[in-house]
């Protein structure tokens, strides 16, 4: 008759694979990415492939912690993983929620990243790459993308990273990412993109601060300074040497560090903050930068992103 096992240490919960050890990562992550087709995972995921993650694709979310367990097995494992669960898992995928809190459960932080995407960009990519989303069995492009939006919109409240990536090109994207989970200590830290954009293509759906700079005298009117952006030490002292200028800049800086020093006490981990001017490249590029530098010296992660400054 063979010997019983042996009880489980106090706090560590039997894996599914029948033997007792934490689930943890060491110093590593568990990002779980989801979102609409379309919007950017598979680009998503090759950057966390560069980032040195083990990575997998279209995983059902009641298979997550078995294949951690069996990672966590092999030698040598990075430590990192970065999993993509979706609506291809067809009805496999309504477990995910459960399966979240699961992981949780076992000692795991998973970190959920979701990518969203405007519904007319969406139609244009699928077009373009003569593709159809998982659920467009038997319904139009728009219905399919219809059903699939209220399917994973509920699930947004699990994430702690939401980024839009209608306006956004895979190039973008990546610096976004690498910019949120390029840090290497394992942990979620306070991330801050600072983000310049033209009002004339678009306001940036995903930014949680928007300051509107057109009130400020335009560069573009200036002969000498024209063709030329808010990178240019001549366009940052022309912006800047506008009398509101500093004023609306240390308004905005209070603004931004009395919403960022509380933003951990609500679990939120990354926050995007906009300016605008009617081209972007001139005022809001120099704000982007000024607020950008300020927020670093602060001690936060920043990332400056300037989205339209080679638009014409």
């Amino acid at each position: 008759m063979s010997p019983a096992p042996a009880p489980a240490a106090a706090g560590v919960r039997p894996g599914v694979l029948g033997y007792n050890r934490p689930m943890d990562l060491g110093a590593g992550r568990l990002v779980i990415i989801t979102g609409m087709s379309g919007a950017g995972k598979t680009a998503a995921l090759r950057c966390f492939e560069d980032l040195g993650y083990c990575c997998l694709d279209n995983l059902p979310p009641s298979l997550i912690e078995t294949f951690v367990q069996l990672y966590r097995q092999t030698p040598q494992s990075a430590g990192s993983i970065a999993i993509v669960c979706d609506v291809r898992s067809g009805e496999l995928f309504s477990r995910f929620r459960e399966a979240i809190g699961q992981l949780a459960g076992v000692g795991l932080s998973p970190e959920v990243l979701f990518l969203d995407c405007e519904d007319d960009v969406l139609i244009t990519r699928f077009k373009e790459k003569r593709r159809v989303p998982p659920m467009a069995v038997g319904l139009r492009l728009e219905d399919a993308i219809t059903r699939e939006r209220e399917r994973l919109d509920p699930l947004k409240e699990l994430a702690a990273v939401v980024i839009d990536t209608s306006s956004l090109t895979p190039r973008q994207l990546t610096a976004r990412l690498l910019g949120i989970y390029a840090g290497g200590d394992g942990g979620p830290q306070l991330t801050v993109t600072v983000l310049s954009f033209g009002y004339k293509f678009g306001m940036p759906a995903d930014a949680d601060f928007a300051f509107d700079t057109r009130f400020l005298p335009n560069p573009f009117y200036e002969e000498a300074l024209r063709n030329m952006t808010g990178n240019d030490q001549e366009v940052r002292d022309f912006v800047i040497g506008c009398d509101a200028a500093p004023v609306y800049l240390d308004q905005v800086k209070a603004l931004i560090e009395t919403a960022l020093t509380n933003y951990r006490k609500v679990h939120k981990h990354t926050a995007t903050v906009a300016f605008g001017c009617t081209g972007g490249k001139h005022r809001s590029v120099t704000f982007a930068n000024l607020a950008g530098e300020y927020l670093r010296a602060q001690g936060y992660r920043v990332v400056i992103q300037h989205r339209d400054i080679d638009r014409v």
